[in-house]
């Protein structure tokens, strides 16, 4: 699997993470990844992060608000969030993605999944989360 497949089986994890409770996401995530049929390394790799991304998404959602101005975090598209959220922890916690790639990445995946302009919202908060 690609870095681009495994990042989009997380965003899609990650989306799915704002409809469910812990308990039930847990079981959801299992189901997800048995359907893919992935490789034991990726399905790991893909477990390991969103642990460590669910672990950090306090202080996620809250770069995400302070710079979202005029944006609740209830008010932002549930795609664009779950970009957001990825792309916030590739950025500023995976030291093994480059800032530059994981905010490219998150437009792609807002061009794909976001809505008709998502993308454009998607930078814009990046741009501002990584030059603090």
């Amino acid at each position: 699997m690609t870095r681009r497949e495994i990042r989009e089986c997380i965003f899609c994890l990650l989306f799915q993470y704002n409809f469910y409770e812990e308990e039930e996401f847990t079981e959801q995530m299992a189901n997800f990844l048995t359907e893919k049929k992935l490789s034991e390394t990726n399905e790991m790799e893909i477990r390991e992060k969103i642990d460590r991304l669910t672990e950090k998404l306090p202080d996620i959602d809250e770069k995400i608000a302070a710079n979202a101005k005029g944006w609740k975090l209830d008010r932002i598209a549930k795609a664009e969030l779950a970009i957001l959220r990825l792309a916030v922890f590739e950025a500023l916690y995976d030291e093994s993605v480059p800032v530059g790639v994981a905010i490219n990445e998150a437009v792609e995946l807002a061009k794909m999944y976001g809505e008709e302009n998502g993308y454009v919202f998607v930078n814009g908060i990046l741009g501002k989360i990584v030059n603090e």
